[in-house]
């Protein structure tokens, strides 16, 4: 049994991806079923969250990746040890989305890194902001490992403390990851 079972699956779909879908527009991945909403007698049924594929959530992390000049590997582990490249998922805390950005993040962060209001349930918002947030410590802090912690712990936490040991973990996991990706050439 592998250790990392849905990592294997996502490695498994990875392999079946075509260059064509990778270079597929971000904006393609988001857009809403032909299919008209369910309705029972009872009551209407109002769409859920957005589901992507794993191919599709990986092309709009890759691109968001790459526009904030990130290793795309970095970001796809980011985000999948975060939401498992689910955009419906939702933390106890309130995070949100792929990257699983708290809306008082977005609330600031939005307008000074991208320089506009952001909506996390949009996946592409999301990853734009998760990168844009990844980029933002990584040029603060110079360093791939203390930018996760930033994003995990906060940057004040880091700025005063280093990585917290109870970070050590989420910081480990994700760089393991991401080299498990760029072994596997998943990021392109």
């Amino acid at each position: 049994m592998p250790k990392f079972p849905r990592l294997a699956a996502a490695l498994t779909a990875a392999a079946t991806l075509t260059v064509a879908l990778a270079a597929q527009p971000a904006s393609a991945a988001y857009q809403r079923s032909a299919n008209p909403l369910v309705q029972t007698a009872a009551h209407r049924t109002a769409p859920g969250p957005v589901r992507l594929s794993p191919a599709q959530a990986r092309a709009i992390l890759i691109r968001a990746a790459r526009h904030h000049n990130l290793n795309p590997n970095f970001v796809l582990a980011v985000s999948y040890w975060e939401s498992g490249w689910n955009q419906a998922a939702r933390s106890r805390t309130g995070a949100v989305g792929l990257m699983q950005v708290e809306p008082y993040t977005a609330a600031w962060a939005g307008p000074r890194l991208l320089h506009r209001r952001v909506n996390l349930s949009n996946p592409v918002d999301n990853a734009e902001l998760g990168a844009a947030l990844l980029r933002s410590y990584l040029t603060q802090l110079h360093d791939p490992k203390l930018a996760l912690a930033a994003y995990y712990q906060g940057l004040t936490g880091v700025r005063k403390h280093g990585i917290y040991p109870s970070s050590r973990s989420y910081v480990d996991g994700i760089w393991r990851l991401r080299n498990r990706f760029q072994a596997a050439h998943l990021g392109g």
